[in-house]
């Protein structure tokens, strides 16, 4: 290569130089106006060249040192720093070959309108997969959900099934009753478990937080004939009194019968929604399964059991309902006084509205006698509450039942109370007293207006 002077672009003397292969051509460079001419015939692809070096890119913009402005002084003999740069005589090899095809200028922008097209193709893929993702789980969850029924409302159901029913007439008439929501995947079950009948035909009553195979098993014919037992409930008995008779005549288990009495299932009467389902309740149905004369399978689910105590107490109430609402008083309030009024009087009902006067007195003069002092409810507290174990929660909702200690109506029912004693307890009688006991053997009530009288009167059955 021959070295060439920086300022005059002229070969320097004394230095060996390579002569270029004789091309047709002679380049000259005239210094004066720093410009580059050719003597021989115009070289065809100068045009090209020259046109391509004119072509401006759209968008570009003369933004500190454009590349394309380097290259364009570059093309005009000048280096990056703007002086005068050694040109090379052009090779004539491959002179036939393609043109070399201008580089893309890095700098260039792309429309801006595609990327918001694929930033938009992107956002609808992203939100369709999201929501398919979302709409699969939750179809999921609750086919899931239904088979095994972990999120119910916790309802009891009555349906009554043929003798003749298939698995898909069941599954029919438990999907119209709201028991489950996917007939068809209950009768694929039921295929599946070898469950398809024949069912035990009549009533049953059944709960929407039983899961498929519960349901299955309550439906299924029993291999043995079932009978029929009458059972009396007194007046005045409490759950656990129940249950032990229940137990005894072989109509269902008297664990699994408190279970389903200190639960908070609903039954569908009218009269639920004036219950209290307060977490200070013991048994939520105490005072609520009408005391009367039942006939029962034996070996039936304490469901059938108490659907049937609960509807003899909804036709009960529904006979008084404007009187209570006369008296003032809510169904749970009723009821609950009710009860302590049958624990108190027991079999008499003159005196029941005298017995229930007195509490009338003293729940209307809270100031002087905030506690209805009722021995029937601390005896509830001791041998119902607190004999089924003595834990801090047990004791907690003791204290709130044994009016000792708590002010005014206990948290709920004692026993199940009688028509009389609801009846006195709407209408008792109009009194002064305060205070009553009674002589046990006798069965003889004193009833008194001050403290004084009272105590004469217990020395006088002592």
């Amino acid at each position: 290569m021959t070295g060439m002077d920086e300022k005059n672009l002229t070969p320097i003397e004394g230095e060996n130089r390579e002569e270029p292969a004789d091309t047709g051509k002679t380049i000259a460079f005239d210094t004066d106006t720093q410009s580059l001419s050719a003597s021989d015939e115009k070289d065809p692809l100068a045009d090209w060249e020259e046109e391509t070096v004119a072509v401006s890119l759209p968008g570009d913009e003369p933004v500190g040192e454009n590349p394309d402005d380097i290259s364009a002084e570059a093309e005009e003999g000048y280096d990056v720093s703007g002086n005068e740069m050694q040109v090379q005589p052009e090779s004539t090899e491959n002179f036939d070959a393609m043109p070399a095809v201008r580089r893309k200028n890095p700098f260039k922008r792309v429309p801006r309108r595609v990327y918001h097209r694929g930033r938009l193709r992107s956002l609808v893929y992203v939100v369709a997969t999201v929501c398919v993702c979302v709409f699969a789980s939750v179809m999921f969850l609750r086919v899931f959900n239904d088979v095994l029924a972990f999120v119910t409302d916790n309802k009891a159901i009555t349906i009554s099934i043929d003798a003749d029913d298939s698995a898909q007439d069941v599954a029919k008439k438990m999907k119209d009753a709201g028991l489950i929501k996917y007939d068809w995947l209950f009768s694929y079950v039921a295929k599946f478990e070898g469950k398809t009948g024949p069912y035990e035909a009549g009533e049953h009553t059944l709960n929407d937080n039983m899961n498929y195979m519960q349901l299955l098993s309550s439906i299924a014919r029993q291999k043995v004939e079932r009978q029929t037992v009458d059972i009396t409930f007194i007046e005045g008995m409490d759950v656990d009194e129940m249950a032990a008779l229940l137990d005894e005549k072989g109509v269902c288990d008297a664990d699994s019968f408190k279970q389903a009495a200190k639960s908070n299932s609903t039954y569908g009467f009218d009269f639920e929604s004036g219950m209290s389902r307060s977490s200070d309740i013991y048994y939520p149905l105490e005072g609520y399964l009408f005391p009367d004369t039942y006939q029962f399978y034996t070996n039936s689910e304490p469901a059938d059991v108490i659907y049937k105590m609960l509807q003899n107490f909804q036709n009960k109430i529904d006979s008084v309902d404007s009187l209570m609402k006369e008296s003032g008083l809510t169904l749970h309030q009723t009821v609950t006084l009710a009860s302590i009024i049958q624990a108190e009087a027991s079999g008499d009902p003159e005196n029941m509205k005298l017995v229930s006067s007195v509490y009338w007195n003293r729940l209307n003069d809270t100031d002087t006698y905030p506690m209805l002092q009722s021995d029937p409810t601390r005896d509830y507290a001791n041998s119902v509450i607190l004999m089924a174990g003595k834990s801090g929660e047990n004791k907690r909702k003791a204290a709130l039942y044994n009016t000792y200690e708590c002010n005014g109506l206990p948290a709920g029912p004692i026993c199940s109370p009688g028509m009389d004693a609801i009846m006195a307890a709407m209408q008792p009688e109009s009194t002064a007293y305060y205070y009553f006991c009674s002589n046990i053997k006798t069965g003889e009530f004193y009833y008194a207006g001050t403290l004084q009288e009272h105590e004469e009167n217990v020395d006088h059955i002592s």
